[in-house]
């Protein structure tokens, strides 16, 4: 009989950095594609949180199952390149500092008081995956949920019920990724200018009403031609390495096209845009619109990743996880992701009229999100994606 393998990931709230930041990076972008096409183009994801838990997952993975996966995944073969990347790349994405950033991020094994794990892959999926392994009586399902939702709080997470009872039924191990991110905004918005606004779709149509946000001041902003949209980049604190990123396709552009266009345009092009432009012309005097919003997303990616190659380790007749386990006994049932982000005035927890002040004097540039926007949380120096997005569905928050 085959067992499940239970993975999931959750948000609430050198050589190595350089060609790691890349991998990750590569395969975000993918990811979140085809999880907005999942998701009519309105979701939140954490895919650092998703590639970090996988590229632990591939260590235990052999044959073709660890091929799609790596593939998948844009990480080498080689165990201790791989192990090494990781470690530097996650060393400079989760090392904030600044008090106006808060990150954590921890990995969980649980397993069934009777399953034997190989040593060789319980080594370094604590070691050097940093993973707390805690065994349990998986036929007590209700104890063992209570007990598994305990451990991660205890551990420092913000969140709670991670776990549910019927997770561990036909299941012998369940590996599981928190991660949340809180950052306050370098200038954030006066609470006393937010007013109702009406959203449009893509085509112009009004489809409900936002709290948007207003302030005027000087961001990074740059006309990003060849996707047809504007950037506009908001810092985190006085850590220069954090920011929130939204592009905003051109009137009657639509979402799914600029996105699409991230194939030939990179995210760090558009990074590398935005400096040139402080650098020749300065920060740009801006007029910022953005909807205080919140969204939250629980997502089965297994359809996502069959889209990117990743097939064999949810077959039960195919899966293949001998550095795991000596017996030929589990597969992947499902990849579970549930993640939430709230953009308010004071910041990003991934838990009045202007008019008059404006009419006298030349507008500057303006990023009114009024309509359907991609986002994205980044870690500036290695250009990795720690949270991203689209919002499409307006709603008042």
């Amino acid at each position: 009989m085959k067992f499940n393998l239970i993975i999931i990931a959750l948000f609430s709230t050198c050589y190595c950095k350089v060609e790691f930041s890349d991998r990750a990076r590569n395969f975000s972008v993918e990811l979140l594609y085809y999880t907005a096409e999942e998701t009519d183009w309105h979701t939140v994801i954490s895919p650092f949180g998703v590639w970090s838990l996988l590229t632990g997952v591939s260590i235990g993975a052999t044959g073709p199952s660890r091929l799609q996966l790596t593939n998948a995944l844009v990480i080498p073969n080689n165990l201790n390149t791989l192990i090494k990347g990781y470690k530097s790349l996650t060393q400079s994405v989760l090392t904030a500092e600044t008090l106006d950033v808060e990150i954590l991020n921890k990995n969980y094994l649980f397993t069934d008081s009777d399953f034997q794990i190989q040593k060789g892959f319980l080594r370094s999926i604590q070691s050097d995956f940093d993973a707390k392994l805690t065994k349990l009586h998986f036929d007590l399902p209700e104890e063992a949920a209570a007990i598994a939702n305990s451990v991660i709080q205890k551990s420092g997470a913000t969140v709670s019920n991670v776990l549910r009872s019927d997770d561990f039924e036909n299941s012998k191990m369940i590996i599981t990724n928190v991660i949340s991110f809180k950052g306050f905004w370098r200038s954030p918005f006066n609470v006393t200018d937010t007013r109702v606004e009406v959203f449009y779709d893509e085509n112009k149509n009004e489809v409900g009403k936002v709290n948007m946000m207003f302030q005027q001041g000087e961001f990074p902003f740059s006309n990003i031609r060849p996707l047809k949209a504007t950037a506009l980049e908001l810092p985190y604190g006085d850590d220069t390495n954090y920011s929130f990123l939204a592009l905003l396709p051109y009137p009657g552009a639509k979402v799914a096209d600029v996105y699409r266009g991230l194939e030939s345009v990179s995210l760090k092009d558009i990074l590398a845009q935005l400096q040139s432009d402080i650098k020749n012309w300065g920060l740009t005097d801006v007029l910022v619109s953005l909807p205080r919003f919140k969204i939250s997303s629980n997502l089965v990616l297994n359809r996502p990743l069959n889209y990117m190659g990743v097939y064999d380790i949810f077959d039960p007749k195919k899966a293949s996880f001998k550095t795991i386990t000596e017996a030929n006994n589990i597969f992947v049932s499902a990849i579970v992701h549930k993640a939430d982000i709230e953009v308010t005035e004071f910041g990003t927890v991934a838990s009045a009229s202007t008019s008059a002040y404006f009419a006298d004097r030349i507008l500057p540039p303006s990023f009114h999100a009024n309509r359907p926007f991609i986002y994205f949380v980044i870690e500036k120096t290695t250009a990795t994606i720690i949270f991203s997005g689209v919002y499409s569905k307006p709603s008042i928050f």
